[in-house]
């Protein structure tokens, strides 16, 4: 092999050396990150402030305080302007709690349902026999505390599709009846309530979790027209006489049961009634997203096995007597609309 080639190939080979040691650098971005968070750094930094300011509102050891903002500013996480800091736009806007858009604890909460901390240890060691033996996300997953943190989440991605879609479709009409299943705080069915003030709404939730809901309809002062039904939406009944069901992210969770599940769904629906389904979009050979496999990648070490391929779900949906209407992406989840 001539010089030049060996030299090009083993250049090549750096290249990819480096995305290794990169990753170590991201990791210790993400640690920064993380602690940041935890010490409500951000929510200092909405207008520019010196670090003996900070220092003397927080009571942080300065010295450590200006080495921790100095090293956010080198990766661009907050602004350095002489000797004073402050956020950037989007950091005012999604890390500082005095915003209504705040996601900083969602992202500490996601970081750690999420984690793959002793992960040595669960492959050695398998998963917990009880978890893989009941299959049932409420004994891995703290359901209430993610219903309260991703409040701010699901106004940012899943509420405008969701509106815009049923203003389609709803054109010269109203639905009457709505349910949001397992819909954790409810913000999807009590919004599109809003969107149709001459509906109704059912939020279903376990009941733990179905006290995020109502405290949440009682905020938006939706009492006499959105209500909670508790149980257990897998096993349970659900109603009928609905014309819309969201189902956000929860299709999963029914996965030994998929076929009574959906049967189900198309029973509790008028006649042309509407599924809003919003899964995870797993490719047939579980490789795609994998945003999304690292994030379920924990619970199934720990002994979960939930996961469905779109093609799994469709096939479960046509095969009950849906047609598929609609169908759009938004990040890393599918979202697919039904009728019956």
């Amino acid at each position: 092999m001539p010089g030049s080639q060996r030299s090009e190939k083993m250049n090549n080979k750096k290249l990819v050396a480096n995305t290794y040691y990169k990753m170590v650098t991201n990791h210790r971005e993400s640690q920064l990150f993380f602690a940041a968070l935890k010490l409500d750094i951000f929510s200092y930094l909405d207008n520019e402030i010196s670090i003996e300011e900070i220092a003397d509102q927080s009571t942080y050891d300065i010295r450590n305080l200006k080495l921790i903002l100095n090293a956010l500013a080198s990766i661009h996480l907050i602004e350095k302007h002489e000797n004073k800091f402050v956020n950037t736009e989007e950091g005012k806007f999604y890390l500082s709690k005095s915003s209504k858009y705040y996601i900083g604890d969602a992202i500490l909460f996601r970081n750690e349902m999420m984690s793959l901390d002793n992960i040595e240890n669960r492959v050695r060691f398998g998963p917990d026999k009880a978890i893989t033996q009941h299959n049932q996300g409420q004994k891995v997953y703290n359901f209430t505390k993610l219903a309260k943190v991703s409040i701010p989440e699901i106004y940012l991605w899943r509420i405008e599709p969701l509106i815009n879609l049923m203003n389609t479709i709803y054109q010269d009409s109203e639905p009457n009846k709505i349910l949001d299943l397992g819909g954790g705080s409810g913000a999807m069915g009590i919004e599109l309530c809003k969107a149709f003030p001459n509906s109704k709404g059912v939020i279903f939730e376990e009941p733990k979790v179905s006290l995020v809901a109502e405290d949440l309809i009682s905020k938006n002062n939706l009492s006499t027209r959105v209500s909670v039904q508790k149980g257990d939406f897998i096993k349970d009944d659900i109603g009928s006489g609905y014309d819309i069901i969201i189902a956000s992210g929860i299709i999963d969770f029914a996965k030994d049961h998929l076929q009574d599940f959906v049967k189900k769904l198309y029973d509790a629906l008028n006649k042309n009634g509407i599924i809003y389904l919003i899964t995870h979009g797993f490719s047939e050979d579980y490789l795609e997203p994998p945003e999304t496999i690292l994030g379920w990648l924990s619970s199934h070490l720990d002994g979960l096995n939930l996961l469905l391929t779109d093609k799994v779900i469709q096939d479960a949906m046509t095969d009950s007597g849906f047609r598929l209407y609609k169908q759009d992406k938004s990040g890393n989840h599918s979202i697919k609309v039904y009728q019956k």
